[in-house]
């Protein structure tokens, strides 16, 4: 069987963001550096949380303390990591003081025990005390920064912000969705990540996607893509981190259930298998979370866009309005939200565009009714 490195909850392969990665290890050293703290933004599937990692795993490398957190309880994750506990215990041994005849004494008395939660007001302290005992300095990462609290962030960059005026070794990387770095720098409290490094990620390039599969294809021993099947997942791929991974994963998949020897060569078969799996399998993962957190009149919008589609893949807001029925100052709220979420973008004045693959298409399936009923009314039951 051939290895597959496009597998699992963490893929082996890391598509591109060479530049970032360099200018990440740059930071490493180069305390004076702008990269001390990135603000990764992007849909899903744009590969944020696979660059957190990325800047994990090369931090640990240099021996870097490295702290990743999530959106639950970020602080209180952050202090239990620092404190190695979330409370603490303060012993008590009171001395009753008395006076017999002129003479001094004490007489002691039982112990008292006090235990106190450590929380969001001890992290400055315990950030301190903690760049204060590492040798190698700390990155700490925080994943969908538009889940946590705002009160969180401030007291997040806040501690940060001391840390660097004390000089300490430190850094910091979050990640969220497109509206995500307006959301959390506007507020006061957050300037440690107005000045954040801001990296918008979106699709690769036709020549960075074609470079990400034909590298990694080639380093698997015994199997042989041609130029012409690469340029097919290349095609399909539309250079999105996710669809390129579950490509590269199910044509691997197809090979290995076809052929157990220690060579093979893919077939057209396996590739067009490949890519049907592929597809299917981003709907139902990526498109359908996507449209289920959106509002109806957004969805709405996004349908009546479909159906106003030019040949350069453009909608007049104006046809949408008309397809919908209604002014486009109704409409405002639902666009400026898709917006926000980087699901459709402004490329001129007048005009939307689709920022997620096959989100035009998939939005006028039925998708609200499950298999078992679709098949059901197929059969006419």
């Amino acid at each position: 069987m051939f290895h597959n490195p496009f597998s699992g909850g963490k893929p082996e392969v890391f598509f591109g963001r060479r530049e970032i990665l360099q200018r990440f290890e740059i930071a490493m050293i180069d305390q004076g550096s702008d990269d001390r703290a990135f603000f990764f933004t992007g849909t899903r599937g744009s590969g944020k949380t696979a660059i957190l990692e990325q800047l994990s795993v090369r931090a640990a490398r240099k021996k870097r303390l490295v702290i990743d957190l999530g959106p639950e309880d970020t602080i209180l994750q952050l202090v239990h990591e620092l404190a190695g506990f979330e409370e603490k215990t303060d012993t008590i041994s009171p001395q009753a003081s008395i006076n017999i005849f002129g003479t001094g004494g004490g007489i002691s008395t039982g112990s008292v025990s006090k235990t106190r939660r450590i929380g969001r007001e001890s992290l400055q302290s315990l950030l301190l005390e903690t760049c204060e005992r590492t040798k190698h300095g700390i990155l700490v990462t925080v994943d969908e920064v538009q889940k946590v609290p705002i009160e969180d962030i401030s007291s997040l960059c806040n501690a940060f912000q001391m840390a660097s005026r004390k000089g300490h070794d430190i850094m910091l990387a979050v990640a969220g969705l497109p509206y995500a770095h307006a959301s959390v720098t506007k507020h006061e409290g957050c300037t440690y990540l107005r000045r954040a490094s801001h990296e918008e990620l979106g699709l690769f390039t036709w020549e960075e996607t074609a470079q990400a599969f034909s590298s990694v294809f080639a380093e698997i021993k015994g199997l042989k893509i041609s130029d012409g099947f690469l340029d097919q997942l290349n095609l399909k791929s539309y250079g999105h981190p996710y669809l390129m991974q579950l490509l590269g994963y199910h044509l691997i998949l197809r090979m290995n259930e076809n052929s157990p020897g220690k060579s093979h060569e893919a077939t057209e078969r396996e590739v067009s298998d490949a890519i049907e799996i592929a597809l299917r399998t981003y709907e139902r993962r990526a498109l359908q979370p996507l449209l289920e957190e959106l509002s109806e009149a957004e969805k709405k919008y996004l349908e009546a866009m479909s159906d106003c589609l030019d040949q350069e893949r453009l909608a007049a807001t104006s046809d949408i309005a008309d397809r919908i029925g209604v002014t486009q100052n109704r409409l405002s709220r639902a666009r400026a939200n898709l917006i926000d979420h980087g699901i459709i973008a402004v490329p001129k004045r007048g005009k939307v565009m689709f920022c997620i693959p096959y989100l035009a298409d998939f939005v006028k399936k039925d998708i609200g009714l499950s298999n078992t009923i679709q098949v059901a009314r197929q059969r006419r039951v």
